[in-house]
């Protein structure tokens, strides 16, 4: 009897063991999940669409006060606010409100992959820039596709422009394509709507073009994708900027703007100065298996040349705007240095990795733009400690 009650004994720990692995595991697979849905819902800040809170509205409609703003470059996010912001009679280059929401002021890679990009999250940026443009961002989300084209329609007709995210690569007109994008709604009839594309040839063209339609069907597709792809509690979203007081004191862009930079992140894919040394430490250790054959948007080498250029954009910026403060002028230096760094990168990737010699020239110039753009955000931290 003794015997059996310490089997019962033993079998009840084995079951409580294998229920706690089991627990554990489905916890650790959930991690990335529940993270990431922490994070949307903390820098969106989302509002859930109701049916009760969107109005009636006319058959069609056309904003005719915003500008179109595009770039070559791959700037579609700043561009994006850029032209929200020209609505309310703000009149600054694509480079402010790159430097208000830190978009080209970070640089992201996942391990184990050939992906690197230059840039922040710009939703989380959308958030904080706000305030210094006299604007406050509103996010509104909803799983009901036809509720969500009643919203669109509904706040484009109450004068908002409408900034969506999508995956572009599902936008017919859009050749190179970005499947994360950033479009500007403009207008709309009863089968689709009209948006502002922000990257292609450089153009500020008046306000009341008409601008390219999309149906219905093409924007549900694209800005689901784009969701899913970015785990978002939500199937669609669409973010308006309302007016506020606005803010003036920088210290809290150029502090965000140092981390941004400065890497550190505990979740999610490598971040700022960190993703840039561990895409070194990958060309160094796989160089043999480098595709340079995909030349998409989110690519290796769209990625260093976007590196390239968005690091002399934030310098002519910087000496530009606060022209006489040493501190920031050196920052605009290290910041064109780094851009150089990026430059003998891309040419050693366009002309081929011949053996490990090559590829730790590469991985050298990487590290260098690295410690540059560290002290860069040194440098931004102590404006923001001030």
């Amino acid at each position: 009897m003794v015997r059996n009650r310490r089997k019962r004994v033993w079998l009840a720990v084995g079951v409580a063991a294998a229920v706690l692995v089991g627990a554990c595991v489905a916890l650790w697979l959930a991690a990335p999940g529940f993270f990431a849905a922490m994070y949307m819902r903390q820098t969106r800040q989302p509002i859930r669409l109701t049916a009760d809170a969107v109005g009636s509205f006319p058959t069609e409609h056309h904003l005719d006060d915003v500008p179109w703003i595009a770039t070559r470059e791959w700037f579609c996010q700043s561009n994006s606010l850029a032209m929200i912001a020209a609505q309310h009679g703000i009149d600054e280059p694509t480079e402010h409100f790159c430097f208000l929401t830190g978009f080209t002021y970070g640089a992201s890679h996942q391990p184990g992959r050939w992906d690197f990009l230059p840039y922040a999250d710009p939703e989380a940026g959308f958030g904080v820039a706000a305030p210094y443009l006299g604007l406050v961002r509103r996010t509104y989300v909803t799983d009901d596709p036809s509720l969500y084209l009643e919203a669109l329609r509904y706040y484009l007709s109450q004068g908002y422009p409408v900034r969506v995210a999508l995956n572009g690569c599902m936008l017919p007109e859009m050749k190179p394509c970005a499947d994360a994008h950033s479009e500007v709604l403009v207008g709309y009839d009863d089968a689709g709507l009209s948006y502002y594309e922000t990257v292609f040839e450089s153009q500020y063209l008046a306000p009341g073009e008409e601008g390219i339609w999309v149906s219905e069907r093409t924007l549900l597709d694209a800005v689901a994708n784009w969701s899913g792809a970015f785990s978002t509690p939500w199937r669609y979203a669409m973010t308006v900027f309302e007016t506020a007081s606005v803010e003036r004191d920088l210290k809290p862009v150029w502090k965000r703007n140092s981390e941004l930079l400065s890497g550190g992140s505990r979740f999610g894919p490598l971040q700022g100065v960190d993703a840039i040394e561990a895409l070194a430490a990958k060309v160094e250790d796989d160089w043999a298996q480098l595709d340079l054959t995909n030349t998409d948007f989110g690519s290796l080498r769209c990625g260093i040349e976007a590196a390239a250029y968005t690091r002399h954009s934030n310098a002519a910026y910087l000496r530009a705007t606060f022209s006489g403060e040493t501190d920031v002028e050196l920052a605009a230096d290290l910041f064109d240095e780094a851009g150089g760094c990026y430059t003998v990168v891309l040419a050693g990737l366009d002309d081929g990795l011949a053996g490990p010699s090559e590829a730790e020239q590469v991985a050298k110039a990487l590290r260098d733009a690295a410690a540059l753009e560290r002290e860069v955000g040194q440098i931004f931290l102590a404006r923001g400690s001030e």
